[in-house]
């Protein structure tokens, strides 16, 4: 009995402090709300200005007074007229002062050092065909996000305004100004890319295949095949450049950019649809001489013709719409050959470098996105594929394997299938003997697919014999020829002619591993037709 009434004791007193708290809670609630209310009723109009009425604004950039004004409803830099003006930003600047509120008001205040205010690190003026106000800005409360301001009529009374009122008149002289985007490149375009630097140059170029790409130092004999990959991501990287920072809209001086003997220079060639107006112009004249007899008829006509004539203006309507969807639908675009000029200077103090394209607008562009084009040289962009030539091309192939030599012959038939359709057939002989083609060509794909880590450009001495060589002949004839040398416990090096590609050692081994089973397959003694196409990896 004593412990049921204990028990209901308690839930009795839970419920009156859950009763409490919610009502506790329910009174803060609502003083916040009445608090917050109070604060935005007790906000201080300091100035109001509609912006349309604001003749100019003068505050201070760069260290220096700057007045941007009003002309025929734009913005301009008044003692430099030519400066481009980013209207937007002098709207959002002149639209932050529309309406200027105090979130509390200081008054009678003796030492405005407290506030950065004896000394302003700015002063906008405001002029309107009403006068002339002015506003000095002092220190950041950084822990509100607040500004200290006064007003240059009285420099007793402190204000404290919301950071979005004066942050506008915080830039630098080219936040103000109107840049221009960087000239569009679709990647997909590029035919050739030229950089020219003092420590690396190179001359990428697409072959007329439109797959594959040349590399060289100069654009002359020395052009080596280029990695797939490596040749894409020069190119997509041209498609990303974008300027970081305008600097300069009419650069007198280029020495100071270190343009004037570039770092760096690329000059790359593109091609670009350009949309044909002139079928276009030639079609709106019509139909505008067209809509002018139309209309002259239509004066001319009686009463009693109306109505035919109202029926044959539907019906010209009707045509008209008709040739407007077909012009839309049938406009021509023209292949244009284009070529843009990168100059590349010094790096700016935020590890940028100044970039320009008409050596008169100078602009910041990042070094992550100029590092897929430049400080690149021509090995940077090598193939590094040993050796590929398609089985459909093979005629014969010579392996010499530690002291033994064997001979891989292609043969190839064509015959007639059951629709009278021509198809190829291969077989390969091995010394002679007929093998299986799914053995030979698992040993060709490892061979003519090995690609290399890295290419040396020094001279290279083989230390030791070669473990395999390999002779290619084509279909036409040509030979060439693969030495593959123990490098060291990482690396086979790969030798063709004078080139020497660094192979992972697994890949070679598992190479060996397949022409072993190769050669010690059986030998067939029944032919095995075999489409070429099936032996292609």
């Amino acid at each position: 009995m004593k412990k049921s009434t204990k028990l209901v004791s308690a839930v009795v007193v839970l419920a009156v402090l859950g009763g409490t708290y919610v009502g506790l809670n329910t009174y803060v609630s609502k003083e916040e709300k009445t608090e917050s209310s109070s604060e935005e009723e007790s906000k201080t109009e300091v100035f109001s200005v509609k912006t349309d009425d604001i003749k100019s604004l003068e505050f201070i950039v760069d260290k220096k007074e700057t007045t941007f004004e009003k002309k025929d409803d734009s913005w301009v830099k008044k003692d430099e007229t030519a400066f481009p003006v980013n209207q937007t930003t002098l709207d959002s600047a002149a639209s932050a002062i529309e309406k200027v509120e105090a979130d509390r008001v200081l008054k009678k205040v003796d030492d405005l050092t407290e506030y950065g205010l004896d000394s302003p690190s700015n002063t906008v003026t405001v002029d309107t065909s009403d006068g002339t106000t002015k506003f000095n800005i002092g220190d950041e409360n950084t822990s509100t996000n607040q500004y200290y301001i006064s007003k240059d009529d009285d420099d007793s009374t402190v204000y404290v305004v919301a950071a979005d009122t004066v942050t506008p008149f915080m830039k630098s002289l080219y936040d103000y100004a109107q840049g221009e985007d960087f000239p569009t490149i679709d990647s997909s375009t590029v035919k050739k890319v030229q950089v020219s630097e003092d420590k690396d140059s190179y001359v990428l170029e697409e072959n007329s295949d439109g797959a594959t790409w040349d590399v060289s130092s100069d654009g002359s004999s020395d052009k080596e095949t280029a990695d797939t990959t490596a040749a894409g991501n020069v190119t997509s990287g041209l498609g990303n450049f974008a300027y970081d920072q305008f600097v300069n809209y009419n650069a007198e001086d280029l020495s100071q950019y270190g343009l004037d003997k570039p770092y760096a220079t690329i000059t790359v060639d593109y091609q670009e649809e350009v949309k044909d107006d002139s079928s276009d112009s030639t079609d709106s004249s019509e139909k505008d001489s067209t809509a002018s007899e139309s209309d002259s008829e239509s004066v001319d006509s009686t009463d009693d013709k109306a109505s035919a004539e109202n029926s044959s203006t539907d019906s010209s309507d009707s045509t008209d719409a008709s040739d407007d969807s077909s012009s839309s639908e049938d406009t021509k675009t023209t292949t244009v050959d284009k070529q843009l000029v990168i100059y590349v200077g010094d790096e700016a103090s935020d590890g940028s470098r100044y970039v320009t394209v008409d050596n008169k607008h100078i602009y910041t562009m990042s070094a992550d996105t100029l590092s897929a084009v430049i400080d690149k040289a021509p090995s940077d962009l090598w193939s590094l594929i040993v050796n590929y030539l398609s089985v459909k091309n093979l005629d014969q192939l010579q392996v010499t394997y530690g002291e033994t030599t064997n001979t891989v012959n292609v043969s190839r038939e064509t015959s007639k299938d059951d629709d009278g359709n021509d198809k190829e057939t291969t077989t390969y002989q091995l010394d002679g003997k007929e093998i299986e083609s799914t053995t030979f060509t698992t040993f060709y794909n490892k061979l003519i697919n090995m690609a290399g880590q890295k290419r040396l450009t020094d001279a290279y001495t083989p230390a030791t014999d070669p473990e395999m060589t390999a002779v290619f002949t084509d279909s036409d004839k040509n030979q060439t020829t693969v030495t593959f040398y123990t490098y060291d416990t990482n690396y086979y090096a790969a030798v063709v002619g004078n080139k020497v590609f660094l192979v992972n050692k697994m890949t070679v081994k598992e190479m060996f591993n397949a022409y072993e089973t190769l050669i010690n397959s059986e030998s067939k003694t029944k032919a095995t037709a075999t489409p070429t196409a099936e032996a292609e990896k």
